[in-house]
């Protein structure tokens, strides 16, 4: 077998470096994303929408605890919504994110909430336009997986276009899409709701 140069070996210790991260399987990955309208728990009137995101959690060989740490999951979404006086139809994006702890293997589940003002006014029911969700582990990001986003977005190119557009147009709704530990749900699910890293209470 011929030897390779030094400069060979250098360039491809290189391509290695950076194709390497690329291969290393998801510690986390999306599951499944279910939309429902739910009653607050505490009595009050009016309907919440919800987001559940269903995640599978892997942690790697030999991860302290056997855990995935710092797990933050963000969420976008677009709902299609009637213009001013029967104008041409928009778009409404709404953004939130939420860091759980810790998570161990198995599966978790993070959910995301509208308000039931919000949800009256713009009859929200069912799944919006678009939607996705990015996930990243002690500061790395997941590789996205395709149950990850709406069927809308059925290419790449679609989906990073959306993350983009959709992005910058929530800024708008900011805090209005919230984590589940700031409502009325935030002690309804105590056997599937991780901890989370509350930076609000700072």
């Amino acid at each position: 077998m011929r030897e390779l140069s030094p400069i060979t070996l250098g360039v491809w210790l290189c391509l290695l470096a950076l194709v390497a991260p690329r291969l290393a399987a998801a510690e986390v990955e999306v599951s499944t994303v279910r939309f429902s309208n739910v009653r607050a728990p505490n009595g009050a009137t009016g309907t919440w929408l919800e987001a559940e995101i269903a995640l599978q959690v892997k942690p790697a060989p030999g991860a302290v605890g056997q855990m995935v740490p710092r797990v933050r999951v963000a969420m976008l979404m677009a709902f299609e919504l009637p213009g001013p006086a029967g104008g041409e139809r928009r778009l409404e994006s709404y953004r939130a994110d939420a860091e759980c702890v810790a998570l161990e293997p198995g599966r978790a589940h993070v959910r995301f909430y509208l308000p039931p003002e919000l949800v009256k006014r713009d009859q929200l029911h069912g799944d919006p336009k678009f939607w996705g969700v990015e996930l990243t582990a002690a500061g790395r990001p997941q590789p996205p997986e395709r149950s990850a986003y709406s069927t809308t977005l059925t290419s790449a190119e679609q989906r990073k276009n959306f993350q983009a557009k959709a992005g910058s147009t929530a800024a708008a709704n900011d805090g209005v899409l919230v984590p589940q530990y700031l409502t009325p749900f935030a002690l309804e699910y105590p056997r599937a709701t991780p901890s989370f890293v509350r930076r609000d209470a700072r």
